[in-house]
């Protein structure tokens, strides 16, 4: 049975420390402008993947106007071995991103570790290393490196170095460490520990994110996480969400997002298809959260990217759209 939000809340603290809440105020303040990022995610995947990776990484290097590009996890395919080689291999390739490249975990490089074909490995020890690999500071990655506030500044969650915050023109961004395989819930007793004490951490983060955004008066907020918790493209309650491990996080999420009232674009990977909708229905309302727009970018042997141009003179503030590399398409055959 899952712990409820209220049992999480008496357990300890979950919202923000006064003093690291001024730090990331004073770190984080919003300005009128214009600018463009772009998304990826679930990327090489098998020799095909991994083959069509180097289209896509020139297709975003050429692409100048990019202020940072976001990769939404899963850095390899799920049934791809899980050694050390994998981690320093994916990290080479990322630093050779032009502009600034942040990462949040996906399951395929921890949680699914202990599978065989993985090579059984237990999946909190490929978690620490990488930690260490991919998250050695508090920089990006990519060849330009921005500085990223962490969340293991609060030394109550001191592991939780890949959840990070920036911000860019009128937009907050953060990533969260919130993945598939139901968010590495329900397998064994030591990654149910691991999971509730991620959950708690990741209870303070989204609080402390929001009032970032609404202290500061930001005009929207975008979440970068790895896992689609059960959105098909039928809008649906957080309660009826396939993946139980995430429902608590995403309880949160839409307390935030109801009370924040201005635009959060939310983007996902895991289940590989390129989506872009309004995914959730109010618990009480029953009725479209119009203010949570989603992304899930493509993946797999699907290599492309997303890009969105924030656009503050415009009511629509996110624009998106799906980049083709045409290198990268498919082959096929006449009927």
């Amino acid at each position: 049975m899952l712990v409820s939000i209220s049992a999480y809340s008496q357990a300890g603290p979950s919202g923000p420390d006064p003093a690291i809440l001024r730090t990331l105020l004073d770190r984080h303040k919003p300005t009128a402008q214009r600018f463009e990022f772009a998304a990826i995610g679930d990327q090489h995947y098998g020799a095909a993947g991994i083959a069509k990776w180097p289209a896509l990484q020139s297709s975003i290097n050429r692409s100048t106007a990019l202020q940072f590009l976001v990769h939404a996890g899963d850095i390899k395919s799920g049934s791809a071995a899980c050694d050390n080689a994998t981690y320093t291999s994916r990290r080479d390739d990322f630093n050779k991103f032009e502009m600034p490249m942040i990462l949040t975990p996906g399951d395929n490089e921890w949680t699914d570790c202990h599978r065989e074909n993985n090579g059984s490995y237990d999946s909190l020890e490929r978690l620490d290393y990488l930690r260490r690999i991919l998250y050695p500071d508090n920089q990006s990655l990519g060849k330009k490196k921005i500085t990223l506030s962490q969340q293991s500044e609060d030394r109550r969650y001191f592991k939780y170095v890949e959840n990070s915050m920036w911000s860019q023109g009128n937009i907050l961004f953060a990533t969260v460490h919130i993945i598939g395989s139901n968010n590495n819930f329900g397998r064994n007793a030591a990654n149910d520990i691991e999971w509730r004490e991620r959950t708690h951490a990741n209870f303070n983060w989204l609080k402390t994110i929001f009032s970032v955004a609404r202290d500061n008066n930001f005009a929207g907020v975008v979440l970068v996480m790895q896992i689609n918790p059960g959105f098909t493209g039928i809008r649906v309650r957080v309660a009826d969400l396939a993946e139980q491990g995430a429902r608590d996080s995403f309880f949160v999420i839409e307390d935030e997002v109801i009370t924040y009232k201005r635009p959060v674009l939310l983007i996902h990977g895991d289940s590989h298809e390129f989506h872009y909708d309004k995914p959730l229905i109010g618990a009480r309302s029953g009725l479209t959260i119009d203010n949570l727009i989603r992304i899930e970018v493509p993946g797999s042997t699907d290599v492309h990217c997303v890009r969105v141009t924030v656009d503050p003179a415009k009511t629509q503030l996110f624009g998106v759209e799906h980049v083709d590399v045409p290198e990268n398409f498919f082959p096929q055959t006449n009927p």
